[in-house]
C-alpha cells in the first residue's frame, strides 16, 4: 500500500461550500445493523448508487453524508463547488450533481431520492480496495445515530436518536464499560472527537477516526520525555501495510484517562512535528467495542 492509500479522508475544503445534501433524513426510524469487511484496517460496506453495486468506506473523519466516486459512477458535474486535498496529499476537485440519487447500504437501508450529493475522482483508491469503489459514508449520515462498532464481529449497529431513552440505554452494558470518554467535537460540523489523555506522566491530545489506521506526531521534547519514561518505542520498518514503503513505527504504553488504564497501542505511523497528537484509529479501536454518541459527546469503550 503506497502513502497515497493511508489515512485517506480528512479534507480541507474551500470556504463557502455547502457540506450536507439538503433534505437528507435519517435512513431508518428503527435500529439497523450493517456487516462490514476490513481491508488494511478500513471499514468497507456493500451498497449501491443508482443500482450500480460496489463498496462504501465508512469514515467518521469525512464530513459529508456520502462522498461519491465519479470515476466509477456516472455522475453529472452540474456545479463545481470547491477544491481540496486528501490527508494523504492528492489534489481533489469536488462537484455536485443536482439530480436525486438512490442510495442502498447493506440490505436494509434505502434512500430513494437524495439530492445534491458531492462527488470527486477516487480513482487512486480503486487499485488499493476495489474497482467498484462507490465512495465514503461519513459524519453527515452517522451523526443521526448512536452507533456501535465491533471489529471482531465486523458489524456497526445504528440506534436512531428518535428511539426512547430506555432503548438507547440498552446499547451500553454497564458491566462491560472500560471507560467513557467525554470528547470535544472538532473539525467541520464536529466530525472529529478529541480527548486529552495521559501517557505516563504526560498529557497529549487524542483524536478518534475510523479512517485513521493509527498515527502519532510528537515534538522533539515530548518524544524525549516519553522515551525516557519507557512509554514510547520507535522503530524503522521497510513496509507499510503490505507495501514496500518505509516508515517509522511507534508503540505507546501507559495510556489512561482520568486514572482509568487504556489499552496499549502499536503500529502507529510516527512523524516529528510541532504538535503532540495521537490518532487512535483502527489499531486502538479494534481492542474494544466502541459506542459513538455525538449528541452526548461521549465515546464509550466496552470490553469484549
Amino acid at each position: 500500500m503506497t502513502r497515497k492509500r493511508r489515512t485517506l479522508f480528512a479534507l480541507w475544503m474551500l470556504a463557502g461550500m455547502s457540506l450536507l445534501a439538503p433534505g437528507l433524513a435519517s435512513a431508518a426510524e428503527t435500529g439497523f445493523t450493517l456487516p462490514f469487511y476490513t481491508f488494511n484496517g478500513h471499514i468497507l460496506i456493500d451498497g449501491a448508487v443508482d443500482g450500480r453495486r460496489g463498496k462504501f468506506m465508512f469514515d467518521t473523519g469525512t464530513e459529508f453524508p456520502f462522498f461519491l466516486n465519479n470515476h466509477y459512477l456516472p455522475l453529472a458535474k452540474d456545479s463545481r463547488i470547491g477544491e481540496g486535498h486528501a490527508a494523504s496529499g492528492q489534489p481533489m476537485v469536488l462537484y455536485r450533481q443536482r439530480a436525486p440519487i438512490a442510495i442502498e447500504i447493506g440490505r436494509d437501508v434505502r434512500l430513494d431520492a437524495v439530492p445534491g450529493l458531492i462527488h470527486t475522482d477516487w480513482q487512486f483508491l480503486e487499485a488499493a480496495y476495489t474497482p467498484a469503489f462507490l465512495g465514503s459514508i461519513g459524519h453527515g449520515f452517522n451523526r443521526d445515530y448512536v452507533f456501535v462498532i465491533d471489529y471482531d464481529a465486523q458489524t456497526i449497529a445504528f440506534h436512531p436518536y428518535g428511539q426512547d431513552a430506555t432503548a438507547l440505554s440498552r446499547v451500553i452494558d454497564p458491566a462491560r464499560v472500560v471507560a467513557t470518554l467525554p470528547f470535544t467535537p472538532t473539525g467541520v460540523d464536529g466530525k472529529m472527537p478529541e480527548v486529552d489523555i495521559r501517557i505516563g506522566e504526560e498529557t497529549i491530545t487524542a483524536f478518534f477516526d475510523t479512517g485513521n489506521l493509527g498515527t502519532l506526531e510528537l515534538t522533539a521534547a515530548m518524544q524525549a520525555r516519553l522515551e525516557s519514561q519507557g512509554r514510547l518505542h520507535i522503530s524503522a520498518s521497510p513496509y507499510t501495510y503490505g507495501a514496500y514503503e518505509a516508515r517509522r513505527v511507534a508503540s505507546l504504553n501507559g495510556l489512561s484517562h482520568h486514572g482509568q488504564a487504556l489499552h496499549d497501542v502499536g503500529a502507529l505511523s510516527f512523524t516529528s512535528g510541532p504538535h503532540n497528537r495521537v490518532g487512535l484509529g483502527y489499531q486502538f479501536l479494534r481492542q474494544y467495542v466502541t459506542v459513538w454518541d455525538y449528541r452526548a459527546r461521549t465515546l464509550t469503550l466496552l470490553a469484549r
